[in-house]
C-alpha cells in the first residue's frame, strides 16, 4: 500500500470514529448520578455524576422551578455550571418557607428532579438524591420534540459528507498514481512508402 493512500485511510478512519465519538461523550460512562443540594438558607446546587464516579462534563443544560406550600411560585431560571465540575448553580436564593423544587434536566440526561426543602434562616444543608442512576437518554429525539433527531440526522449527512469526500480524494489519488506508473510506450512509426521516379 502507498504511503499516500496509507495516510488518505488514517484521516478516513480517523474522521470517521470522532464523529462517532464526539457527540456522545457521556455514553461512555454509564447513567447519571443526581443531587440537589440546599444549605438550609435559600442556595440551591445540583451535583450530577456518572455512574463510574466521574463528575459530569462540558455543557449540562438544567432549568429549576420553585413551588412555596402558600403557592408562590418561582419562575423557571436556568442553573449555571460552577468551576467544580458536574455542579450546577441556582443564581438566586429561595425566601423562607417550604418549597418543592423541581429541576429538569436536557439531553443526554433527560429527566426531571424533585426535592423539598425548609428554607430558613439557619444552615442547615439538605440533600436529595434522585433514586438510582438512570441510563443517559437513548430516547432523547422523542423527549427533546425531535431536536435530538435532527442532530443525529446532521450527524449521519456529516459522517456520509466527509466520507464521501475522502473517498473522492483517495480515488483520485489512485487514479493519479496508476497513470504515473504506467510504462509509456513509444508510438509506432508509420513506415514511409518508398516513391519510385518514372
Amino acid at each position: 500500500m502507498k504511503p499516500t493512500f496509507r495516510r488518505a485511510a488514517g484521516l478516513l478512519i480517523a474522521a470517521v470514529i470522532a464523529l462517532l465519538v464526539w457527540p456522545f461523550p457521556a455514553a461512555a460512562h454509564g447513567g447519571a448520578k443526581i443531587t440537589v443540594n440546599h444549605d438550609g438558607r435559600g442556595s440551591v446546587w445540583v451535583n450530577v455524576t456518572y455512574q463510574d464516579g466521574h463528575p459530569a462534563e462540558g455543557l449540562v443544560d438544567a432549568t429549576l422551578t420553585a413551588k412555596e406550600a402558600d403557592g408562590t411560585t418561582v419562575a423557571p431560571a436556568k442553573m449555571v455550571q460552577s468551576s467544580a465540575p458536574g455542579t450546577l448553580v441556582y443564581m438566586s436564593t429561595l425566601p423562607a418557607g417550604e418549597w418543592a423544587v423541581t429541576v429538569e434536566f436536557g439531553a443526554p440526561i433527560a429527566r426531571t428532579c424533585n426535592a423539598a426543602f425548609q428554607v430558613g434562616t439557619a444552615n442547615n444543608t439538605q440533600q436529595t438524591n434522585c433514586d438510582a442512576p438512570t441510563p443517559l437518554a437513548a430516547s432523547a429525539p422523542a423527549a427533546t420534540g425531535g431536536e435530538g433527531g435532527n442532530g443525529t440526522a446532521w450527524l449521519l449527512i456529516a459522517i456520509a459528507a466527509v466520507g464521501g469526500l475522502i473517498c473522492a480524494v483517495l480515488a483520485l489519488q489512485i487514479r493519479s498514481r496508476r497513470r504515473s506508473d504506467r510504462p509509456v510506450t513509444p508510438a509506432p512509426q508509420r513506415k514511409q512508402k518508398a516513391t519510385s521516379r518514372k
